[in-house]
């Protein structure tokens, strides 16, 4: 049994497992890679996708694919939106990981000048001894919130340089993506965009929980004939209806190996089969999470505001808003309430309500660089999946008015 657990643990924590259904798109990557590596082209894609759907481990496990077929080396630049919040802050990354610590020691990386010239002169040369350069770019649609974009033009710019054999791959969960570019930016880009989607029915759900169950190297034993027969069980089986649960609440398949992870340690000689009542523990504890919990903690003004901000969000496709915006639509409920609610709140208390949802990291601020605009008119994202955050709502101490408002975000979505 311990041959079974270790091999199940390994299939989940693994990082560069090819998803399922996605050969065809995990081909196209390997093309495009493929032909800047050892032809020397520029290219540049987006791959786009839910939360979860394997955006990442596709990637890494085209990236070993190259690494172990071809002979030709190459230099990966890795770059993460949420950590690079300005261009200069990802110019330095890039020096850093392109470039050895004494080469570093020597340069004045000091201004944003000095660094995106060093850039260039280091990416028109081809990196490394002339290597070909492959850019990951995880988060994409942050970059599109730095000043005049400067890095992402210049990349795509360098792309299409006959002398830089030089690969640009956003990562993105955005399908607007394209939107957020500039006329300049996108002029540049070769308009390539690869989509990935998660499982989109429960049958397609559960042969993923079989694969993640049932790994290749133990295809054969006694344990996987044990998990393909509880999970076809149709009638009666209380597994395949908390997995149904899972399914109808997030397609996220991290969510759902975080899951089984915790189901796989369990498994011992005295316990070699799926222990019903320790999926349900785990099932409860898992969903019991810290930002549930931090929702059901606010108090109703701040998750008023909050639900303000999700109905903004989905009424104008993920867009970003302001305080004031927050405020007029969170008014416009209360004055068609009427006597139901409370009278509208003290715009300073609003303004305190929303800074917490900030400090909690609820709602994050669309650019470090707004220091001259306005609190009122600062603008924001939700940090929140609107479908998550609805679901939560419901288990609130909310007014049914409040409730009925919330559920009705919905219909936008």
């Amino acid at each position: 049994m311990s041959g079974v657990k270790e091999a199940i643990l390994k299939e989940l924590r693994a990082s560069d497992v090819l998803p399922i259904n996605s050969e065809s798109v995990q081909t196209q990557l390997y093309d495009l890679l493929l032909s800047t590596i050892n032809n020397g082209e520029g290219n540049s894609c987006l791959l786009i996708g839910p939360r979860g759907s394997g955006k990442s481990s596709l990637v890494n496990y085209t990236l070993d694919k190259i690494r172990s077929n071809c002979i030709t080396s190459f230099v990966f630049v890795y770059l993460n939106g949420y950590v690079c919040e300005t261009d200069q802050q990802a110019l330095k990354e890039i020096a850093k990981q392109m470039c050895s610590e004494e080469k570093l020691e020597d340069l004045n990386l000091t201004s944003f000048a000095a660094t995106m010239t060093f850039l260039l002169e280091t990416l028109s040369s081809g990196g490394k001894g002339n290597q070909s350069v492959v850019f990951i770019l995880d988060e994409f649609d942050l970059f599109t919130q730095h000043h005049n974009q400067h890095l992402l033009y210049n990349l795509f710019d360098l792309s299409q340089s006959k002398s830089t054999p030089l690969a640009v791959v956003g990562l993105t969960c955005r399908q607007d993506v394209m939107e957020l570019m500039e006329k300049r930016v996108k002029s540049r880009f070769s308009h390539r965009q690869l989509y990935l989607y998660g499982p989109d029915t429960f049958d397609s759900y559960m042969v993923v929980v079989e694969e993640l169950l049932c790994p290749s190297t133990i295809k054969s034993s006694s344990w996987c004939k044990e998990v393909k027969k509880t999970l076809n069980d149709t009638e009666g089986n209380k597994i395949r209806v908390y997995l149904e649960r899972i399914y109808n609440f997030t397609r996220n398949i991290k969510v759902l190996k975080n899951i089984l992870f915790w189901i796989a340690v369990d498994l011992d000689a005295t316990s070699p089969k799926i222990n019903i009542e320790g999926f349900e523990g785990r099932l409860v504890s898992y969903f019991k999470d810290s930002v549930a919990v931090l929702i059901r903690s606010l108090s109703k003004l701040e998750c008023s505001l909050l639900i303000a901000m999700a109905r903004l969000s989905a009424r104008h496709a993920n867009q970003p808003f302001n305080l004031e915006m927050v405020l007029y639509e969170y008014k416009e409920f209360v004055t068609f309430e009427g006597s139901k609610l409370n009278a509208i709140p003290n715009r300073d208390l609003a303004v305190r309500a929303v800074e917490k949802l900030t400090q909690c990291q609820l709602v994050r601020n669309l650019s470090s660089r707004q220091g001259k605009v306005q609190k009122d008119y600062r603008q924001m994202y939700l940090n929140v999946d609107i479908m998550d955050l609805m679901t939560i709502v419901k288990t609130c101490n909310l007014p049914s008015a409040v409730q009925k408002w919330a559920q009705s975000t919905l219909m936008f979505t």
